[in-house]
């Protein structure tokens, strides 16, 4: 008894003694999610008496070499860093009989269980089982993979938002009709995420887009260059940075065998269903963005160089798309025609270098060109307001495996990424064009808002490492990272005449016939902008007793961000109104060091590995990219508004009618610039997740689950005007809410001190009353892997996010102000972001006889809120008196909502088979139902508030041809 007791003491600090080790390895780890699944079990004899030293072997055509490892003392053994792929488990052991347990399939992130239970026997007298784990009894991760047959026989548009509407609970900013959104990205979001809670990982490592919030990518991927597609929601491990939607791309790799596939699709006006308009106030109101054609087509060939040593894979794809946009027409009354073309270049090399060590290196090319890119701040933009993309992007990767021992693995990955993104004026469009915008129509006009190019990189490296020990108080997976990245994101503005001009016409008149306002630039103007981030993290994956796993984990970052020196451009055309100045470095604007715990539990019910109870708390820090620093950079772009008296009703703003010369003139609103500033002491945005579920295997491979979900988000921030305080604002009636025919009171700027009038010295900070926020959800899911015929990807979600609205910070035309009364009407109890109370999916597949197919993919979902604005016109109580526009909230998101979506797509295909060619011809129906539901109202009150903008794409038919061997 004694010498147990001293045992268990002795394990006990070797345990403690092995998680400290790993903390100290942390600087030689990974830092990443995984693209790889892994095989863990325990092997015991009949009477479960643990056999120590088998040896286990998989195979698979995913891996150029074999591995084998012994089991430990418990009997437990572990393979990591399995690439995706179906497995064959062969283990032996000296007196047993030998077990072969094939058919074992391995996803990114799954980790498959295979138990084996030896008979007496010899080696010689083989046992062959077939396996296929479906439940995870470890993770407690919520993720969804796509492997081929769901990326290639499901009817979809083809690129990442499509792919993501399908995910169980995932809501989206567009509603996709066989890819008419491809080229433009979606906000996406999960269970109560937002955008800054979302990454693009390209073989586990993320290189977003470096802007803004750094929740958007530089890079328009190809879909048939990816092996799998994962997404990973909630409940994420420590390795994951954040807790929203993170998405991970596997690109594919050669093999042995030689193999390829071939793919057009097309689909013309001809195929696709009359447009039905809505109607507004009695008229057709012309909305949506009907097909003119598409046509996608890829070819991608992979194969060995040296037959177990080196593989090859390449792919390119050309794809091309034009719209019309029925709500703007040209001069003769038809609708203008969007052009969008995108071509992919993607080359991958893997060489064995020896049965230890493994490199990749990955080339991924990318031109993405919009002809006509239009301002999505306003739902009517006339052609020569549009802009002209022409982009470029790539990104180099180089990923480095290395098996030290057969329980301790090492990872290494560097990635780089480069964008040229340009928004450049039409062609034709002069240097004397003015650009409208009419905030009450809804609507622009004339030019471009400006010219702009961003170049931007990012270079990011990660090490990191697996290691497995068994018979220490149960078995534990060790796994611990780091990652290194640095990123550069500018902005070059041009502007023509170095203003916009505002209109505020009301419901009364046409648009652009009552003059608002004059938006003056700093421009021309070149602005950069740095961040670096780092990461450290340690997780033990703890399995006690065969039957419960703690997933315990502890999450290290490190964000900094700032500005180098900078100077105004010379040849601005406002220096009156912006000094030209030469501006130092910023140092570090924020500098933030957080430590985030992950810490799960998931439970092997019945100990038949059928079953799994799983519980989760997670703290996820919110990403960030160079938006603060963006905001507060005052070479960046910066802007004045005023008031604009149009004396002479040309509608065309002369100098003397918006700036006087001579004469006092403040601005009524800025932006950017020295006006703007960061409370350096403000924390780090995050996100609490709770999560409890239930998964179980109910038929062969077919399982289903039931998981409820808590988010909540603290420390968010905004902006305050400090130069003034809410006392200075003044309770003005006379007003009255149109929506409810109430009186409205809105609040009349009237400081006792002058000097106030026309000072702006906007903080971002902390804002407490945005901690009010918190969604819960409850959702059943039912997913069956392609056997027996037949597979299903299932969801049905019932959800609510509620709390205060925000307007956001960093981009002037949704800048909020909370020193600004006005901006705090109807602020609380909205619903928030993309919420819809029911969201229902179904992707299948069914393999009818005589090699038919047919597949669907049906999406529902509860209408989006839509929040009521008005723009008011509010005298400030300067000695000459102005009007201040003020857009007030009439209502809070949710009162109203947009209809209901229900999207039903199906496919018909036959597989023509000969040896190992397989010819796939497909007829895709999209929309089948033919409903175009409105997705999109005019919220702002006037002339056409409610009037619709956007709808669902008609019925289309698309044809495709695969050629695959």
């Amino acid at each position: 008894m004694v010498s147990s007791r001293v045992s268990s003491v002795r394990r006990f600090r070797v345990y403690l003694l092995s998680l400290v080790l790993g903390l100290c390895l942390l600087p030689s780890s990974w830092s990443q999610v995984s693209t790889t699944g892994k095989i863990t079990g325990v092997v015991t004899d009949r009477s479960g008496g643990d056999i120590p030293n088998a040896t286990v072997k998989v195979k698979s055509p995913a891996l150029m070499s074999n591995r084998s490892v012994l089991t430990q003392g418990d009997g437990g053994y572990l393979f990591d860093l399995l690439p995706s792929g179906t497995y064959e488990v062969t283990i032996t052991a000296k007196g047993f009989r030998e077990l072969h347990e094939t058919g074992v399939v391995i996803t990114a992130g799954f980790t498959a269980t295979v138990n084996a239970e030896l008979q007496l026997g010899e080696i010689t007298q083989a046992v062959f089982v077939q396996g296929q784990p479906v439940v995870d009894l470890q993770n407690v991760q919520t993720s969804t993979t796509f492997d081929q047959t769901l990326l290639q026989d499901i009817p979809s548009g083809r690129d990442p938002w499509s792919t993501v509407e399908q995910v169980p609970g995932s809501t989206s900013s567009t509603f996709d009709v066989a890819g008419n959104n491809s080229y433009q990205q979606s906000i996406m979001q999960v269970h109560g995420s937002t955008p800054a809670e979302q990454i693009y990982s390209l073989n586990g490592l993320d290189l977003n887009w470096p802007g803004l919030n750094g929740g958007y990518t530089q890079f328009y991927s190809n879909h048939d260059s990816f092996d799998e597609f994962q997404v990973v929601a909630d409940n994420a491990p420590a390795s994951v940075p954040i807790g929203g939607i993170y998405m991970n791309m596997v690109t594919k790799s050669g093999s042995n065998q030689l193999h390829g596939q071939a793919t057009l699709y097309y689909l013309t006006a001809g195929v696709q269903a009359g447009d039905k308009f809505p109607t507004y106030q009695g008229q057709p109101a012309k909305s949506g963005s009907p097909f003119d054609m598409t046509r996608d087509t890829t070819a991608s060939l992979g194969g060995p160089t040296l037959r177990d040593r080196w593989w090859l894979f390449g792919s390119y794809r050309r794809y091309d798309l034009r719209q019309r946009i029925l709500s703007v027409t040209d001069q003769a009354g038809n609708p203008v025609v969007d052009v969008n073309h995108q071509s992919n270049t993607d080359l991958r090399s893997d060489w064995q270098i020896n049965s230890k060590n493994k490199f990749s290196f990955i080339w991924l090319y990318n031109e993405q060109n919009r002809f006509f890119r239009r301002d999505t701040k306003y739902a009517f933009v006339t052609q020569d307001a549009s802009w002209r993309q022409i982009q470029h992007s790539y990104i180099l990767q180089g990923l480095w495996t290395s098996q030290i021992t057969n329980n301790f693995l090492l990872d290494f990955r560097v990635g780089w990424s480069k964008l040229l993104f340009p928004l450049r004026y039409q062609p034709g469009v002069t240097s004397s064009a003015l650009n409208l915008q009419d905030v009450a129509a809804n609507a622009e006009t004339g030019a471009a808002p400006n010219q702009f190019e961003n170049p931007a990189w990012v270079l990011k490296w990660s090490a990191g490492g697996s290691w497995y020990k068994g018979d220490l108080y149960g078995s534990h997976n060790f796994q611990f990272g780091f990652k290194w990245g640095k990123s550069y994101n500018a902005y070059i503005y041009r502007v023509n005449q170095g203003i916009n001009v505002i209109f505020n016409s009301g419901s009364d008149h046409q648009p652009f016939t009552v003059p608002s306002q004059v938006l003056a630039y700093n421009t021309p103007t070149t602005q950069k902008n740095y961040f670096r981030d780092t990461s450290f993290y340690v997780q033990d994956a703890w399995t006690l007793k065969h039957r419960l796993t703690l997933n315990l984990g502890l999450r290290y970052d490190n964000f900094y961000t700032y500005y180098p020196a900078q100077k105004s451009d010379l040849t601005e055309t406002f220096p009156q109104l912006f000094p030209i100045t030469t501006y130092p470095a910023s140092g570090h604007l924020v500098d933030w060091n957080t430590v985030s715990p992950r810490i799960g539990l998931a439970f092997d019910v019945t100990g038949k590995g059928d079953s799994v109870v799983r519980f989760s708390y997670g703290r996820y820090y919110l990403m960030q990219g160079t938006g603060l620093a963006e905001t507060v950079n005052p070479v960046g772009l910066f802007g004045k508004y005023y008031a604009w008296n149009d004396s002479n009703g040309d509608r065309i703003p002369q100098q003397n009618e918006w700036l006087p010369q001579g004469a006092k003139t403040d601005p009524v609103n800025a932006f950017g610039g020295s006006s703007t500033h960061i409370n350096s002491n403000m924390s780090r945005p995050y996100s609490d997740q709770l999560s409890a579920g239930y998964e179980k295997q109910i038929w062969r491979n077919l399982r289903v689950g039931a998981t409820y979900y808590y988010r909540t988000k603290k420390n968010l921030f905004g902006l305050e005007n400090t130069a003034v305080q809410p006392s200075d604002y003044v309770p003005v009636s006379g007003f009255t809410n149109p929506l409810t025919n109430q009186p409205l009171t809105l609040y009349s700027f009237q400081p006792s001190d002058p000097a106030k009038y026309g000072a702006f010295n906007f903080v971002v900070t902390n804002i407490p009353q945005l901690d009010d926020n918190a969604y819960h959800g409850v959702e059943f899911t039912t997913v069956k892997r392609l056997s027996h015929r037949w597979q299903v990807l299932g969801g049905f979600t019932i959800q609510r996010q509620k709390g205060v609205f925000s307007r956001g910070y960093s981009d002037q035309a949704y800048s909020d102000n909370f020193t600004d009364p006005n901006l705090d009407i109807n602020r609380k109890n909205n619903y928030l972001n993309l919420d819809a109370t029911y969201v229902f999916k179904v992707d299948s597949t069914y393999q009818l006889p005589w090699r038919f197919s047919s597949s669907v993919n049906f999406q529902h979902y509860t209408g989006f809120p839509l929040q009521p604005t008005e723009t008011f016109a509010v005298l400030d109580g300067e000695r000459t008196p102005k009007p201040v526009n003020e857009s007030v909230i009439l209502q809070p998101a949710g009162v109203l909502r947009l209809p209901s979506v229900n999207m039903l797509n199906l496919r018909f295909s036959r597989d023509f088979v000969r040896d190992r060619w397989h010819l796939i011809p497909a007829v895709d129906f999209f929309n089948t139902t033919n409903a175009q539901t409105v997705i999109g109202k005019v919220s702002t009150f006037g002339s056409l508030y409610l009037s619709p903008f956007s709808t669902v794409n008609p019925f289309v038919t698309r044809f495709g041809l695969r050629l695959a061997f």
